[in-house]
């Protein structure tokens, strides 16, 4: 599927949707101008496009420009603060250029083979299912859908249902009675088939990557932005899936106090004759991060390498926000389990300073650099790689050409003098 723009024509610029206009009809427009969608150079008919593909089509055309996109706010995951973005603006075209769209996770969509838990949906007064098959849909298919999403309240009719390509719930296949059941059905229920839905029709691929400029940690939003649905992950964490988990359950996560005393407790335990080198700090503030951006659950700093730290004394630091944020994002686990094997890696992290090399610290700088690869894709990896070294020798060359000036001088001298 190629994008082609006119001979002689310029790019488009932004192209926005008219008022009251179906969902996506900006596409179309689009397509209807200087551009045309193409496929082994034969004029393709958007109508005619997998959902799936339409969706990555709005994505790039974003990305170019030639779509109109309005920033959005999003909360900082690991310091709460308010980030401005545009989403597809930083969408990694590489993999899209380059043909490398073949990633197991990023690049495949829900498996519309077999059926999907759902909260149960009452189909008539005998009968309660609870699951859900979807199946392709195109374009055409799709747009009942994309011109009822354009009123304020969305009224679920067949059209609707068929648009969604909601094949069935439980063992109810008709649409008119599928209709029914969902304008009927609870709003958990209704958000799980959403859900479900763009799971099918949206690659993980159409995300980008912002990078918090307060605390450096890594916020993946959607892009394009807009959805049929809203998306569960984006909605008040109060209500979240994870939430919800939490809520039936009796537990509840540490407070900061409890969570100290038993990392200290742990760490007395596992740290043997490290602890007469090592001070270890619960930290509840804001986590810091890897170079990848996430937030980390401890870190490793060795003796002299922090100035606030005592001479010959390395330091552990656990990340109390980090903990409980797993625990609110997805649901109650084994956080003792946890921090004591967080704390008996970072330990490890201090036997690989004592004997001058940390194999741990070089695979955890290749697991990044290979999750960096997965996303730009190893083309564009490679010549970014390229124009870093370029830019290295440049510097390089730049700091130190008066030697180099120096020792040209000398041996144009030397040969000189030799003859």
């Amino acid at each position: 599927m190629t994008l082609r723009i006119r001979d002689g024509a310029s790019p488009p610029e932004g192209r926005t949707r008219a008022k009251g206009a179906p969902l996506f009809s900006e596409v179309f427009e689009l397509l209807s101008g200087d551009v045309t969608l193409l496929e082994r150079e034969t004029p393709l008919d958007p109508l005619t496009l997998p959902l799936r593909d339409f969706h990555v089509l709005r994505g790039v055309a974003t990305r170019l420009g030639w779509l109109a996109e309005q920033p959005v706010d999003i909360a900082c995951r690991n310091c709460s603060r308010t980030l401005t973005v545009s989403p597809c603006a930083s969408l990694e075209l590489g993999p899209f250029l380059h043909g490398e769209l073949h990633d197991p996770e990023l690049d495949a969509t829900l498996p519309l083979s077999e059926g999907h838990s759902i909260p149960e949906v009452r189909i008539d007064p005998s009968t309660v299912a609870r699951e859900v098959r979807l199946r392709d849909v195109t374009v055409a298919e799709a747009a009942p859908l994309h011109r009822a999403l354009r009123r304020r309240r969305l009224a679920i009719s067949e059209r609707v249902v068929r648009g969604m390509g909601l094949e069935s719930i439980g063992p109810e296949r008709d649409p008119r009675r599928l209709a029914h059941a969902l304008a009927q059905c609870s709003e958990l229920a209704w958000n799980a088939v959403g859900d479900l839905f763009l799971q099918a029709h949206y690659v993980p691929r159409l995300c980008a990557v912002a990078l918090c400029p307060s605390c450096g940690a890594r916020n993946d939003v959607d892009a394009p932005y807009e959805r049929e649905f809203e998306p569960a992950t984006r909605g008040d964490p109060a209500h979240s899936k994870a939430a919800d988990i939490a809520e039936s359950n009796e537990t509840t996560f540490p407070d900061f106090e409890r969570f100290d005393g038993r990392a200290a407790a742990l760490f007395d335990r596992s740290a043997g004759v490290a602890a007469a080198e090592v001070r270890l700090v619960v930290d509840s503030g804001v986590p810091a991060c890897d170079d990848g951006g996430e937030p980390l659950l401890g870190s490793y700093v060795p003796p002299g390498g922090d100035p606030t730290a005592p001479i010959g004394s390395a330091e552990i630091a656990i990340y109390y926000r980090t903990f409980r944020a797993i625990w609110e994002e997805d649901g109650p686990y084994d956080w003792e389990g946890e921090l004591r094997e967080t704390i008996e890696h970072e330990l490890e992290h201090h036997v690989g300073w004592r004997i001058g090399h940390d194999p741990m610290d070089d695979a955890e700088r290749d697991e990044i650099a290979r999750e960096r690869v997965r996303v730009v894709g190893r083309t564009q990896a490679f010549q970014g790689s390229l124009a870093a070294l370029g830019a290295d020798v440049r510097d390089f060359l730049g700091r130190t050409w008066p030697i180099w000036l120096i020792v040209a001088v000398a041996t144009l001298a030397m040969i000189a003098y030799g003859r």
